[in-house]
């Protein structure tokens, strides 16, 4: 069973939804992932920021409904997502002591990080998008 749990998702900062979840992104976590995401963008939001800070494990399950909502987003007017991830080393390590670490770095070695914009905290975040427009 999985530990999924989302902290908030009623947040909205300059028409961004930000959506902050925790726990193990998993197999069994991806279909309220996924209600969650798509729920927003159901109702119209174009622009949102997943808060993954909380967050301990993900697999592709879950990366396969993030990559699903950036190409929904794209192809409905130009929306954007960013993943908040925060992590202050971008390498690679075989031995990671915090296992936060490890969801930045399946964003890299899937290389959906050339797609999404990854983010430090959720003012980077929300300034990224605030660019995009």
């Amino acid at each position: 069973m999985s530990s999924f749990y989302v902290i908030s998702e009623d947040t909205v900062v300059d028409d961004v939804a930000v959506i902050a979840m925790g726990g193990e992104l998993d197999y069994g976590a991806s279909p309220q992932l996924r209600e969650h995401i798509f729920g927003q963008i159901k109702a119209g939001r174009r622009r949102l920021v997943l808060d993954l800070s909380d967050v301990t494990f993900i697999d592709s399950t879950a990366i396969g409904v993030i990559v699903g909502a950036v190409t929904r987003l794209r192809s409905s007017g130009g929306g954007s997502l960013a993943v908040v991830c925060p992590d202050g080393d971008d390498t690679l390590s075989v031995t990671c002591p915090d296992a936060r670490s490890n969801v930045r770095q399946i964003f890299h070695i899937t290389g959906v990080d050339a797609g999404v914009a990854l983010c430090r905290s959720r003012e980077e975040a929300l300034s990224e998008l605030a660019v995009a427009g």
